[in-house]
């Protein structure tokens, strides 16, 4: 037997294609005027340009997910199960709606999907910007420097190959003369994956740049890292590994971690292993599923939340009741667009939840309409920022 949201796409489906019963029209008619929401809810499925939005909300969000968080917090509130806050149920009773309606529309109807959707998406932000690519830029010791884009050699260097689209540097050898410096530059708009010579691979994020000699020395691993990076160290007892940036050290043995030098205070997130954290005369201990964060030589420890840490090596952007402001940050990085606000826009608004890397920029921005009375334009390479 469907369920009642079932029922009800399934009769809202009909009545879009003109195949109402007058029984099936009478049940239509009451869910309407049931309540605003519902005269709300059934108004955007006439309007063709909502479609697509409502799909692309649908792709960001774990509807089961959602309705069991919402019944934890319903239970520890302590509320009845009859007298429950109609404010925060009535967008997840749409969403449901919304899917269960999509599910008959799309697979039931004459229409063809795959049409109507690349029609409407046509007449949404024209300007639409691609994500993030593999794209970097390696300065060698000599100075020479090289578009990994462009390189279509599998041999740069003595020490240095290219593999899969990513740089792989000779392992198992140590230098015991003066170590030679390389320099990796990940552009905005960009992504970059190395392998080093002592076989530790290393992710960077967008805006990120990362100094490592061709082969480490016989005492110690050390790379410079500015922006942030994520980190799968090879076991070596006798050679710590130390990833060092603006005033803070991380120091392991092997591990997997991830490190956040975009700005002043520089957080390191641990998912497996040990690390030691140093900065000024103070070090900390992390174990897994633990974070620090240092500034100016003061250093703060705490439980991480690793969905969020280390959502760009996941692939995904992930927003928990983040401002608009270090949202937008990330954006601009991912997609190499400047950011534009009026004037009147709270950069401090609060926005949650998630959605794919892989997704173009416009499918970003209509999830965030879809959660906050903001409202974007793309212009280029302008991500203008204005209130509805």
């Amino acid at each position: 037997m469907k369920s009642k949201p079932f029922i009800i796409a399934e009769i809202i489906k009909k009545s879009l294609v003109g195949e109402l019963s007058n029984e099936e029209k009478t049940v239509l008619e009451n869910w309407i005027n049931l309540t605003d929401e519902n005269k709300k809810l059934y108004a955007s499925f006439k309007q063709s340009h909502k479609i697509e939005e409502n799909l692309n909300f649908l792709r960001s969000i774990d509807v089961e997910q959602a309705w069991n968080n919402l019944e934890k917090r319903r239970e520890s509130d302590g509320k009845v199960k009859n007298n429950f806050n109609l404010k925060i149920w009535i967008p997840l009773i749409a969403s449901c709606f919304i899917l269960c309606f999509y599910i008959f529309y799309f697979k039931e109807s004459p229409i063809q999907p795959d049409t109507k959707i690349i029609a409407i998406q046509s007449n949404i932000h024209k300007n639409d910007v691609n994500p993030a690519s593999n794209e970097a830029v390696l300065i060698l010791n000599d100075g020479n420097t090289l578009d990994l884009t462009t390189v279509h050699s599998d041999s740069i260097g003595t020490n240095i190959k290219l593999k899969n689209d990513q740089l792989e540097y000779v392992k198992g050898m140590t230098s015991e003369v003066a170590l030679k410096y390389n320099t990796l530059i990940v552009p905005k708009g960009g992504f970059y994956k190395i392998e080093l010579s002592d076989g530790s691979k290393v992710w960077l994020n967008a805006m990120s740049k990362l100094k490592f000699p061709e082969l480490f020395s016989s005492g110690e691993r050390r790379v410079d890292l500015e922006g942030e990076a994520y980190f799968e160290i090879s076991k070596d007892a006798n050679r710590p590994f130390i990833v060092h940036t603006e005033g803070t050290d991380v120091k392991v043995l092997g591990t997997h971690f991830n490190v956040d030098a975009y700005g002043s205070v520089v957080r390191t997130t641990l998912k497996e292993g040990k690390v030691e954290v140093a900065s000024a005369n103070r070090t900390m201990i992390l174990k897994p599923g633990e974070f620090c964060e240092s500034s100016e030589g003061y250093l703060k420890k705490g439980l991480a939340d690793l969905d969020r840490d280390l959502a760009w090596y996941n692939n995904e952007f992930y927003f928990k009741k983040d401002n608009l402001q270090s949202i937008l940050n990330q954006l601009s990085n991912w997609y190499n667009v400047e950011v534009q606000f009026n004037k009147a826009v709270n950069k401090n608004k609060m926005i949650t939840g998630s959605i794919s890397r892989d997704v173009k920029l416009s499918q970003v921005l209509e999830m965030i309409e879809y959660v906050s009375d903001i409202k974007f334009k793309i212009d280029g390479n302008k991500l203008i920022v204005n209130n509805k």
